[in-house]
C-alpha cells in the first residue's frame, strides 16, 4: 500500500507546476523559459539513475508530459471571432535581427497597414519611410519603430517605464491605441539588470527577471485603463508559459491563436520552444488569416494578422 502510494505521488508531483507557476514568482519565471529543456534533463537523470525504483521511472514519464503540455497547451487555437472586413487592419511585427536591411523587402512586401519593428536603427527606418511616411522610431534602449498607412499620434514616448510607444493610430475605419513595445529579455548579465532606455550601447538590452516582470505589467495596466481599443504588439520576450503573458491576456485576447501557436524564437535558442513576439488586441477586436513568416538574418519569426472590431 505504501508503495504504490508513493508511486501515485510520483507521478502527480511534476504537475504542481501549474499550481505553483505563478505563486514562486522569478523562480517559476525562469523555469517557465527553460521548461521543455528542464522537463527534458530531469527526466532523463531520474530515469538513469533511479531505473530500478519504479516511483522514479512513473516521476520521469509524468515529467516528459507535463512538459509536453505546458509548452503546447498555450499554442492551441481559441480564436477570437471574425473580423468586420470594412474595418479591418491589417497588421505585421518583426524583431528585424542583425542583418537590418537584409529584411527590409520581406516588411515591404507584406502591405502591411500598420508595422511594429523591433531592433530597428537609422537604415531601415529610411528605408521603410519611403512607403510609410507616417512613423515613429526610437533607436536607442528599446529600439522600436512604428509605420503606418495612417496619421499616427504619439500618446506617451519610450522610457523607464515604458521600452516602446503608445501610439494613436487614426485608421479611416476608427481610431485604436496602440502598444508597441521592445521589453528587455529577462536574462542577467555579469553585473547585474544592464536595462537603461537612455544608452545605446549596440546590444541586445536586458533586465532582471524582477524588472522584466514589472515592464510587462506596466503595459497590461495601460492597456487595462484605456477606454479606446487597443492593440499590444512587439517582441515583448515574454514566453507564454509564463506569468508574464498571463498577465497580458487576463485584459487582452492572443490574436495569433486564430491558427495554431508555434516558437517564435528559432536559431540557437530554438530548443526553448518559445514564443515571445506577439499580437494582443482588447476584447470587442477580433483576428483573421493570421501566420508567421521567416526574416533573413533574424533569430526570430514575425507575425501579422488582420484585426478589428468583431462582425
Amino acid at each position: 500500500m505504501r508503495r504504490s502510494v508513493g508511486i501515485g505521488i510520483a507521478g502527480l508531483l511534476p504537475w504542481a507546476w501549474f499550481v505553483v507557476r505563478d505563486g514562486l514568482g522569478v523562480v517559476t519565471d525562469v523555469a517557465a523559459i527553460v521548461l521543455p529543456m528542464l522537463a527534458v534533463v530531469t527526466a532523463v537523470l531520474v530515469g538513469v539513475l533511479w531505473r530500478r525504483h519504479r516511483a522514479a521511472v512513473v516521476f520521469a514519464v509524468s515529467t516528459l508530459l507535463m512538459g509536453v503540455v505546458a509548452t503546447f497547451t498555450p499554442w492551441i487555437p481559441h480564436g477570437t471571432g471574425t473580423v468586420d472586413s470594412a474595418r479591418a487592419v491589417r497588421i505585421a511585427a518583426a524583431n528585424i535581427g542583425s542583418g537590418e536591411l537584409d529584411g527590409a523587402d520581406t516588411l515591404l512586401a507584406l502591405r502591411a497597414d500598420v508595422l511594429v519593428v523591433s531592433e530597428i536603427g537609422p537604415p531601415l527606418t529610411g528605408r521603410l519611410s519611403e512607403s510609410y511616411p507616417e512613423h515613429v522610431a526610437y533607436w536607442k534602449g528599446p529600439s522600436i519603430g512604428v509605420f503606418s498607412r495612417w496619421p499616427l499620434t504619439v500618446l506617451e514616448q519610450p522610457g523607464p517605464d515604458l521600452p516602446g510607444y503608445v501610439v494613436r493610430v487614426h485608421a479611416p475605419s476608427g481610431e485604436f491605441d496602440l502598444i508597441a513595445a521592445h521589453v528587455p529579455r529577462p536574462w542577467w548579465t555579469s553585473g547585474g539588470s544592464t536595462y537603461d532606455s537612455s544608452t545605446d550601447d549596440g546590444t541586445p538590452y536586458q533586465a532582471t527577471v524582477a524588472e522584466h516582470h514589472r515592464l510587462i505589467e506596466q503595459l497590461a495596466d495601460r492597456a487595462a485603463r484605456d477606454d479606446r481599443p487597443v492593440v499590444v504588439a512587439g517582441d515583448l520576450n515574454a514566453t507564454d508559459r509564463g506569468r508574464d503573458y498571463r498577465a497580458l491576456t487576463d485584459h487582452l485576447h492572443d490574436a495569433m491563436l486564430d491558427s495554431w501557436g508555434r516558437p517564435s524564437q528559432i536559431g540557437k535558442w530554438a530548443a526553448l520552444a518559445v514564443r515571445i513576439d506577439h499580437l494582443l488586441v482588447k476584447p470587442g477586436w477580433c483576428s483573421d488569416d493570421n501566420d508567421w513568416y521567416p526574416i533573413p538574418a533574424s533569430d526570430h519569426h514575425g507575425l501579422i494578422s488582420t484585426i478589428g472590431p468583431c462582425a
